[in-house]
């Protein structure tokens, strides 16, 4: 486990690009759209899958970060993606929309977990 430097637990952001800033813009995004559709159905499950993504992109924000948590990022958005899938497709509109904004995260996710993967092997 790492050391946590003395200044707090907020993660470094000043090394950050425009793909940092995308991947939690859209993390919020999704979070933003299960959390409407969970209060507009009084429905639970969008509840908790909204909190989820907002819950990855706080613990981006700090130093608890470690780069596996990419991989579990894309497994968290692959599985909804086939539950969401093999329920019938509810809120198609919803879907298609979080859907699309899940695989350009996946995307930034793989893209940043092998870049630190390639800068921690040097």
């Amino acid at each position: 486990m790492r050391d946590i430097e003395p200044s707090g637990v907020m993660a470094d952001i000043s090394s950050w690009n425009w793909l940092h800033w995308t991947g939690l813009l859209l993390s919020i995004c999704i979070a933003a759209i299960n959390l409407y559709i969970g209060q507009i159905e009084s429905q639970s499950a969008f509840f908790v899958i909204g909190v989820s993504f907002l819950l990855g992109g706080a613990l981006f924000l700090t130093r608890f970060w470690d780069p596996v948590l990419y991989l579990l990022g894309v497994l968290h958005v692959g599985a909804l993606g086939v539950l969401w899938l093999l329920g019938g497709m509810r809120f198609l509109a919803f879907g298609i929309g979080t859907g699309i904004l899940s695989a350009g995260l996946a995307a930034i996710a793989l893209y940043l977990f092998a870049e630190e993967m390639k800068s921690n092997a040097r």
